[in-house]
């Protein structure tokens, strides 16, 4: 004699497994918000507040990648289009009757090395953490430490402290979305 309950085993699996993916979902949603907060703290200083562009590498190499047990699972900035750094350059030549041209130009910098500096530090950071959920903010040029030592610039201190005091909140939060959604 015995008592079959494989049935009700296999639906209280794909309960609990439905419940682990929306746990996951939830976990990555809040690490890709507090993620792209950072990313836009940093990036989206005017120079007073951060560092003066050069090139744009520095700006466009700020981002952040997430991953689960070791897979990255979202990506945000590494962005060239954010290199606006812009600079002045004086131009002067004399035209072929003789006259002397003088004017000043924009000249738009780039940043496509940062977003790839910036993305290749990102993604060899993750590598280091293989169990759990990671979230890893760069600001992936190899000066950017420079920067921030040099004239007390900013460009991920007072972001680090920020989300540092913004954690405990963020998993407050998560905890209730996911106590909601067993109840």
């Amino acid at each position: 004699m015995g008592i079959k309950l494989s049935g009700k085993l296999d639906e209280i699996h794909k309960t609990l497994m439905k419940e682990a993916e929306r746990v996951e979902t939830l976990t990555i949603r809040a690490l890709a918000y507090l993620g792209e907060q950072c990313v836009r703290r940093i990036r989206d200083r005017p120079g007073e507040k951060s560092w003066f562009d050069q090139s744009g590498n520095l700006r466009s190499s700020v981002g952040y990648i997430i991953s689960h047990n070791g897979n990255i699972v979202s990506s945000y900035g590494f962005d060239s289009s954010m290199g606006k750094a812009a600079h002045t350059k004086q131009v002067e030549y004399v035209t072929k009757d003789g006259k002397k041209v003088s004017f000043t130009a924009r000249v738009k910098a780039g940043g496509q090395e940062g977003a790839k500096a910036g993305k290749d530090l990102a993604e060899e950071l993750i590598k280091r953490y293989s169990n759990d959920y990671v979230l890893v903010i760069v600001a992936g040029m190899n000066y950017a430490e420079y920067v921030e030592a040099m004239d007390n610039k900013d460009v991920l201190a007072s972001t680090e402290l920020w989300a540092t005091d913004k954690i405990p909140q963020m998993l407050e939060k998560l905890k209730r979305q996911i106590a909601k959604s067993v109840s």
